[in-house]
């Protein structure tokens, strides 16, 4: 919270409870009026709840629109902040004096550079550790209660930062060197915090807004997960829907099993970072190409893989694809031999694929990766055929007398449209998939395991008690779990509002009377996407039509 009272003197303020918007901004403006243009709008004083913030924006100008942008970024970045942050960002303040709003938003973001020892820590216990950070000196514990605390705190302040909070004594690390992570153009949201892997955008199931209800950076500490907690009213974020932005990097979430909640994705990021990772990308494009290898199904899996990074190899960089792969290792078999002018006679695919499964490789989008031991890996289950069923609808163009196009187009659902049943298929059939091959649009999963389990999707028609409905045919290695199956529905919907089907929905379809256009989403609350089994029970149960024609 930052509430800030701000006028031309100190004798009439206007009061403005942060953020707020541009139609507020004009109206505490225009309170002032124009009659002495040479006396600034100020701060004249601030309120928040982190101590000593409220002093240091005293005397800003509230006239000038980047100081009036600053200082609502500040109050959505405070929101972030626990309390103990909080008091570490106050103590900071005062150790560094920033001059400007950027640098006091920037030193918001570098607390990893402060350490906080907590009230209630013994003196003696104190003095050893200002002593031990000072000149290294291990105090032992039997003459630590003899030591003056007051000449060792003198001696070790007189060359070091130090501040007390309401919740402890603040340090700033030795060589600390702080990052400049807000300000030169740089667009970085409120909630972000250095070293995050991800960004989760929690929101309400049901609820969502254009830009995310609650926003956390991956991993996080428990004191922020309760921050969180405490925001909802919940007692565990995973009841909360998210989407995904990324930090400079990829997405983690595509390389963790589907449907893992916020709490889970967390706990996946604090081991990895905390237990695997180094701090380096390499070793981060590595645990990538691991779990996308061992396609875990379940968080433990995928923790079970990560914590055995050793186990596996990742090629050298330029090996990337199978036919690379042969001559890699052909390079040091004693078993095979291939020159140039045989290679020109052998089928390098089927060489590739057989060399592949004899030495237990596995083409991964980091890379390909061997093992000696795979603990999860198995798609050489049967291949599972699911349907998916959702409804469709068309605008039909008619031609006048004159032969000319109408510019109002007639909606049709699936029953109008049965009629043109063949037309559409014929469409469909003409699509061309070269690009994707005989993988279809799962090609364009979000999620890498997910992607490796999922052998293809393509979308058709089909009839269904006198209605055409949308049919979405997915191939799996096995069955789906019913959280990979919903991410599989997610990623059809995705495809057919803004995808393939967007595409697709312009592409004419010529009938004698008109032009026909046919789009496998929209935007009423009636579009459903189902299961064949849960589909086939709603026609069952019902008389009439329903999702949008079923």
């Amino acid at each position: 919270m930052l509430k800030l009272y701000i006028g031309r003197n100190a004798g009439r303020t206007v009061c403005l409870t942060l953020p707020v918007s541009y139609k507020e901004v004009d109206k505490a403006l225009a309170e002032f009026g124009d009659a002495r243009p040479e006396t600034p709008v100020l701060v004249q004083e601030a309120q928040t709840s982190v101590p000593y913030l409220g002093e240091r924006l005293e005397g800003i100008s509230y006239e000038k629109q980047e100081n009036r942008q600053e200082l609502d970024f500040l109050t959505r970045r405070i929101r972030y902040l626990t309390q103990t942050e909080q008091d570490v960002f106050s103590a900071a303040l005062r150790m560094e004096s920033p001059g400007s709003l950027g640098e006091i938003i920037n030193l918001s973001y570098n607390l990893d550079q402060y350490e906080r020892i907590p009230h209630g820590t013994e003196q003696s216990e104190l003095s050893r550790m200002l002593l031990k950070k000072d000149r290294g000196i291990e105090v032992p514990a039997e003459i630590a209660g003899f030591l003056d605390h007051e000449r060792v705190s003198s001696a070790y302040f007189f060359r070091h930062k130090g501040e007390f909070s309401p919740s402890g004594l603040v340090l700033k690390k030795e060589g600390a060197v702080p990052e400049e992570v807000y300000g030169n153009g740089r667009h970085i949201h409120p909630g972000y915090e250095k070293g995050s892997l991800i960004l989760l955008h929690l929101y309400q199931k049901g609820y969502r807004s254009p830009y995310g209800d609650y926003a956390l950076s991956i991993p996080a500490p428990r004191e922020r997960i309760a921050l969180a907690r405490e925001h909802f009213g919940a007692e565990s974020l995973d009841s909360c829907d998210f989407y995904t932005s990324f930090v400079g990097r990829e997405d983690l979430t595509d390389y963790l099993p589907a449907g893992l909640g916020a709490e889970e994705i967390n706990r996946a990021a604090t081991f990895f970072v905390e237990e695997v990772l180094d701090g380096t990308e390499e070793r981060l494009q590595q645990l990538y190409a691991v779990l996308e290898a061992e396609c875990p199904r379940t968080l433990e899996e995928a923790l079970e893989a990560a914590g055995n990074l050793k186990d596996y190899r990742l090629c050298p960089e330029g090996v990337d694809s199978p036919e690379e792969y042969v001559h890699h290792v052909l390079e040091d078999s004693e078993v095979y031999y291939l020159d140039g002018f045989i290679e020109q006679f052998v089928d390098m695919d089927r060489m590739a694929k057989a060399l592949m499964e004899e030495t237990g490789a596995v083409e991964t989008s980091h890379g390909i990766v061997t093992s000696d031991k795979w603990r999860f890996r198995d798609l050489s289950g049967d291949l599972v055929t699911t349907r998916l069923f959702s409804p469709i609808q068309g605008e039909f163009f008619e031609e006048d007398q004159w032969g000319n196009m109408g510019e109002t187009p007639s909606v049709l659902d699936g029953r109008d449209l049965m009629q043109y049943a063949s037309a559409i298929q014929e469409r469909i059939d003409e699509e061309d998939w070269s690009h994707e091959g005989d993988r279809g649009l799962a090609a364009y999963l979000d999620n890498q395991l997910l992607k490796q389990r999922v052998a293809s999707m393509f979308p058709g028609i089909e009839e269904m008690n006198g209605c055409l409905y949308g049919v979405m045919t997915v191939v799996s290695h096995g069955e789906l779990t019913p959280q990979e199956m919903e991410a599989v529905m997610a990623g059809w919907s995705g495809q057919a509002s803004d995808g393939w089907g967007e595409g697709f929905e312009q592409r004419e379809i010529e009938a004698e009377e008109g032009e026909l256009y046919v789009s496998f989403w929209h935007s009423g609350e009636d579009f459903e996407i189902l299961p064949e089994d849960v589909f086939l029970d709603r026609l069952r149960e019902s008389s009439g039509p329903q999702m949008g024609g079923m």
